[in-house]
């Protein structure tokens, strides 16, 4: 009997991999290049000549390529993490399709896979698990994020552009619906286009000014004429302060794009520009808000959020009016209401010299400071450690290369090395002393920078005004209010700020001329402040 033989006996049948495919668009125009039908259709090729199995289909549709936070990817990490040990990879057409944003890719996406033994893969891009695999997933995720940074940044110009030409890109606003014109070139553009609502809105804003109405008798006046919202409610106050102060009524387009400048609309206006000028004045006085800064965070105004108004404790506003040259005076003032003749302007760069004097009276607490010297005695410990380690090898080798060199002239002498063998021998070791040698002044020089780095880093901290100074606007910003989470009040009078609360983390010191101001009743608290108010 012959018997049978086996063909193949060091052949096994191949595991299946199973994954999970997640197909995405962002939008109607990539249907035609990258629909949902492409994306299946790649993905099923890739897996099937590589022997995997689709355990699931997920498909979001018209999100923001930018993070990972999409409905149907965040049903797909689920059921990665449910199936753990079950799905091998998640399957994508483009890496582009996970995510365009690196930090949210890595984070939000593929360490949450890593954690399950889950890899991603791409069905048109190559890329493994070796070092150069993972560098070339990472790449094409980087690669899409720049593309859509870039589309950004052309979106945008393209927006500012769209509204320095005078053509308005925002939801319709009371009195207007959107509608299409054509530009120079016949490409349609947006605009507003009057409704029936426009001849009441006009009657509205015309009635204020006749400048003998009040904005709650305006409010109650809209209601009576019919005037609603575009849902069918009555305008709050505060609706009609908005429809006052906008100055699209008057054909304007005034927002961010143009830095709230005012540019000439494409759309018709429903007030005339004298009727918006008039309520501006009546609304805000002779001083309008024209030249106020609208930024949030303007490089300025750093104090701006945290300065409040001594009357009515709100913020104060930041601003710079014209002066009488012609020129501007940038200033921290408070124009509400009820704060109008109690509460003067002040200007920045006084205030700016008042705070940075404040500061150097603040000082950081003893138990602080100590333990933040105790934590960076124990980090440069341990960096010294690591550092006087090295340096002791880099002498150890020099006392060798020194040794070796000795030997070598020996040698020669004793008639074991030819001149040649000696002199090459002998320019090895003095280029590999010239090399340590190198090496040891550096780290020497490391040492020294690590030792007085202690003192240096202490002294900074304590001086807590040139901390301010040399910081940026946002680190400025975030250091005020962790200092005076409560806020802070100016008494334009006596140049001195009150506060309710002072970070723990820090301490005030009054110099001699403090306490003897703190002696004096009226500087005790300023006009409307509770008796609880410390005073700086």
């Amino acid at each position: 009997m012959v018997p049978r033989m086996n063909t193949s006996p060091d052949i096994t049948p191949q595991t299946r991999k199973r994954a999970l495919a997640y197909i995405r668009i962002s939008s109607a125009r990539q249907v035609n290049g990258e629909s949902p039908e492409t994306q299946r259709s790649s993905i099923e090729r890739y897996a099937e000549s590589n022997n995997i199995e689709i355990a699931d289909w997920f498909y979001d549709e018209a999100k923001s390529g930018k993070n990972a936070d999409r409905a149907e990817l965040q049903n797909l990490l689920k059921q990665a993490l449910k199936q753990r040990g079950k799905i091998d990879h998640v399957i994508v057409y483009k890496m582009n399709r996970a995510s365009r944003d690196i930090d949210s890719y890595i984070t939000g996406f593929r360490m949450k896979l890593a954690s399950s033994g889950i890899t991603v893969r791409s069905a048109t891009e190559q890329f493994d698990d070796s070092p150069m695999g993972h560098f070339m997933e990472i790449f094409h995720v980087m690669v899409g994020q720049m593309d859509n940074e870039n589309k950004r940044d052309f979106t945008v110009d393209n927006m500012t552009s769209l509204a320095f030409q005078g053509y308005w890109q925002h939801p319709p606003l009371l009195g207007y619906s959107v509608a299409k014109v054509l530009n120079d070139v016949g490409k349609s553009r947006p605009t507003l286009k009057q409704n029936n609502i426009a001849p009441l809105v006009k009657q509205v804003l015309e009635r204020f000014s006749q400048g003998d109405i009040s904005k709650a008798e305006l409010t109650r006046y809209a209601a009576e004429v019919g005037l609603y919202s575009r849902y069918g409610k009555k305008l709050s106050q505060d609706s009609i302060n908005r429809l006052i102060k906008t100055p699209t009524y008057a054909g304007y387009v005034a927002d961010n794009f143009t830095k709230y400048e005012l540019v000439e609309g494409k759309h018709p206006p429903i007030i005339s520009k004298d009727v918006f000028k008039v309520n501006q004045t009546l609304l805000y006085g002779a001083n309008t808000k024209k030249g106020e800064i609208r930024q949030q965070n303007h490089p300025d105004y750093p104090l701006k959020g945290i300065i409040r108004c001594p009357n009515c404790k709100n913020a104060l506003y930041a601003s710079a009016p014209k002066t009488g040259a012609g020129g501007k005076s940038p200033r921290y003032h408070c124009s509400r209401v009820t704060c109008k003749g109690k509460v003067r302007s002040v200007k920045a760069s006084v205030m700016h010299d008042s705070f940075n004097e404040l500061l150097k009276n603040v000082k950081p607490e003893e138990s602080i400071l100590k333990l933040y010297k105790e934590v960076l005695i124990d980090e440069v410990g341990k960096h010294l450690g690591s550092l006087n380690g090295r340096i002791s090898r880099l002498r150890r080798e020099l006392d060798v290369i020194a040794d070796s060199r000795i030997k070598a002239i020996k040698k020669y002498s004793d008639d074991m090395l030819t001149l040649d063998e000696k002199n090459q021998l002998v320019d090895g070791l003095d280029n590999d002393k010239f090399h340590v040698t190198g090496q040891l002044s550096d780290l020497i020089d490391i040492q020294k920078v690590q030792e007085a780095d202690i003192d240096l880093a202490v002294n900074v901290m304590e001086q807590v005004d040139k901390q301010w100074e040399v910081s940026s606007l946002d680190s400025q910003q975030r250091f005020q209010s962790m200092l005076f989470p409560e806020g802070l009040t100016y008494d334009y009078q006596s140049g001195r700020f009150g506060t309710t609360m002072i970070s723990p983390l820090y301490r005030y010191t009054p110099n001699k001329k403090d306490s003897e101001e703190s002696s004096h009743n009226d500087l005790v608290a300023g006009v409307g402040f509770e008796p609880t108010t410390l005073w700086l």
